[in-house]
């Protein structure tokens, strides 16, 4: 590993389960949401022009998932998605290697959310963190180069200095890997990508 200085890591999916905070708020509305409403949000936040509000984006996003199954949405409905994501739960795994890995590196979040929802996400962890890196910050949404370009910016590191460690290939990896930025597939939910050839990679630290 050598230069390596800082370990970031994608948060929602790979440290938290959002799917399970998520999943709960759909499953309330209705059961069978949940998988069109990733689809969904994925196309947003690599297709979005300028910055929004992560919030905003969750709201249109069911919004949108409703619209197409004929079910009304309501205001109340979008707060309780927000305020269900913000409160993901922490993977006991996470908490565990992030206390390891925090005597030796300095640890970093890029996060595609908000400044206020990730406070609320991170609340009583805060000290495992060196650099809490959002959308907000960089004005990016990942997939997107410029999330990664500005966070190393803000960190003040360079692209070898840094490991990059997500669940998702399509929102994190697949950009890390263009920009030459080592990065690790920490498997969850059995996500596969067509570029790791459903191959999960380990280090030893």
């Amino acid at each position: 590993m050598g230069n390596l200085k800082v370990i970031t890591f994608d948060l929602y999916g790979t440290l938290v389960d959002w799917k399970s905070s998520i999943g709960n708020s759909l499953d309330f509305i209705r059961q069978g949401l949940v998988d069109e409403f990733f689809r969904i949000e994925f196309r947003n936040v690599s297709s979005i022009k300028g910055f929004v509000r992560y919030s905003e984006i969750l709201k249109g996003t069911l919004k949108e998932v409703l619209n197409r199954n004929n079910i009304e949405y309501e205001e109340d409905y979008g707060e309780m998605l927000v305020r269900m994501f913000s409160k993901s739960p922490f993977f006991a795994d996470s908490i565990y290697g992030l206390i390891k890995l925090k005597r030796k590196f300095k640890i970093g979040i890029i996060s595609n959310t908000e400044k206020r929802l990730i406070e609320i996400t991170l609340a009583g962890v805060e000290d495992l963190f060196d650099y809490v890196i959002t959308a907000e910050d960089t004005k990016f949404y990942k997939p997107n180069v410029m999330a990664f370009e500005d966070s190393l910016k803000i960190m003040d590191i360079k692209k070898d200095e840094i490991l990059h460690i997500s669940s998702y290939p399509e929102y994190d990896l697949e950009t890390a890997r263009k920009l030459g930025i080592r990065n690790v597939h920490f498997k969850r939910y059995n996500l596969i990508s067509r570029i790791f050839n459903n191959k999960v990679f380990y280090f030893h630290i």
